[in-house]
């Protein structure tokens, strides 16, 4: 499994390489200090599966780099690794392609739980912008299928992407959404995936 260090910070990236390397033997490391560096090896390495992208980087910003790196590697998570963690950035990293948003500041055992749950699969966001559930919504099952879609969603797919992955027809997958978003309650997909992980609902639950 390789995993993309994106980071103008050689200590943080050597920090972030321990802590993984700890969590799974099988993760194999690539390391960039820019935006350039990050697409060249992205396009070099097509079964990239996780690629974690700092926001601030000398004279680049990560979020133009999202779409960049998905380009070349359709299939890889990109967690936004960021000393900022109000709503309104980890929403537009959301709905630029990114799956998770992890902040820099976080306590080494959330940090830990964090990239524990992106390696399983899962969506990892600041607490506040899970705090922002009026705690009154009750989870309503999904059907296996449809959590394939959202599990598509939660990785920041597109919906031909999602489509090519199930063998399924865009209309098909267009019509999954729509019952993904009535079931969650939201109305497009930066909502699905936040709602998602409000709630903890994984594709194989």
């Amino acid at each position: 499994m390789h995993i993309l260090l994106v980071d103008d910070h050689a200590l943080f990236r050597g920090g972030l390489r321990l802590l993984l390397a700890s969590l799974s033997p099988e993760v194999r490391f690539l390391e960039a200090a820019n935006v350039e560096e990050a697409v060249a090896q992205a396009r070099e390495h097509k079964d990239l599966r996780v690629c974690l992208l700092d926001l601030d980087l000398k004279q680049d910003h990560g979020l133009p780099a999202i779409g960049r790196i998905r380009q070349c590697a359709p299939n890889a998570a990109i967690v936004i690794v960021s000393a900022a963690d109000d709503p309104i950035t980890v929403r537009a990293c959301i709905e630029a392609g990114a799956m998770s948003y992890i902040t820099k500041s976080s306590p080494p055992d959330l940090l830990t739980l964090a990239l524990r749950r992106v390696l399983d699969g899962e969506v990892a966001l600041p607490r506040s912008v899970l705090a922002a559930s009026d705690g009154t919504y009750r989870a309503r099952i999904l059907t296996p299928r449809q959590r394939d879609v959202l599990a598509g969603l939660n990785r920041g797919l597109s919906t031909k992407s999602i489509a090519r992955e199930l063998a399924l027809s865009e209309h098909t997958v267009k019509e999954y959404l729509c019952d993904i978003f009535r079931l969650l309650e939201v109305h497009n997909r930066t909502e699905a995936v936040i709602r998602a992980s409000q709630l903890s609902l994984r594709a194989d639950a």
